[in-house]
């Protein structure tokens, strides 16, 4: 039970930290990632020896496998992706696969809100399909946005949309030992 405790108290420090950078310069940076990943599989390594590690490593590596296509399209950063695989360097693979997709979910829920608050949805559709004709036309993947513009109504600090999705996470399993 106290292993449990020790690894929650490092995740809500940890979306804390990565809330405020995010909130601060729509940045999560690695000063705050790294140190905890190093702190996920140097616990987990404490509690379990060589599997606690390789609990560790799972959650860090397949969070950038899957998501590095989203970096690529200029649709998340890389700090959300960090992020996540610092998430899962704590609570491992599984709760981190649940995460993004909470997360993704959430997020989904935050820009239809704010694209209802900002009552700029036929703008953000122009931009999709501008987006999609141009990728059919050149026959090739283009970024989907400009990561350093951030006046076009198109972009929200996803750390809103991760801490939620490990809210959500953690509200459906409590009970089950990550």
């Amino acid at each position: 039970m106290i292993t449990i405790i020790v690894k929650y108290i490092e995740l809500i420090i940890l979306l804390i930290l990565a809330l405020v950078g995010d909130m601060q310069g729509y940045k999560i940076k690695n000063t705050i990632v790294y140190p905890f990943i190093l702190i996920g599989i140097m616990t987990n390594v404490y509690l379990d020896g060589l599997n606690g590690l390789v609990f560790s490593l799972k959650g860090i590596v397949v969070p950038v496998l899957l998501l590095i296509i989203l970096f690529v399209l200029r649709m998340l950063g890389a700090g959300d992706i960090k992020l996540f695989s610092a998430i899962g360097a704590i609570m491992g693979l599984q709760f981190a696969l649940r995460t993004i997709l909470y997360s993704f979910l959430a997020g989904g829920a935050i820009a239809l809100l704010l694209i209802i608050l900002r009552k700029n949805g036929i703008k953000r559709f122009k931009h999709l399909f501008t987006y999609l004709k141009s990728c059919f036309i050149t026959l090739s993947i283009l970024p989907y946005t400009d990561f350093n513009d951030k006046g076009d109504g198109g972009k929200f600090r996803f750390a809103f949309a991760v801490v939620s999705g490990v809210g959500i996470n953690l509200f459906i399993n409590i009970g089950i030992k990550f």
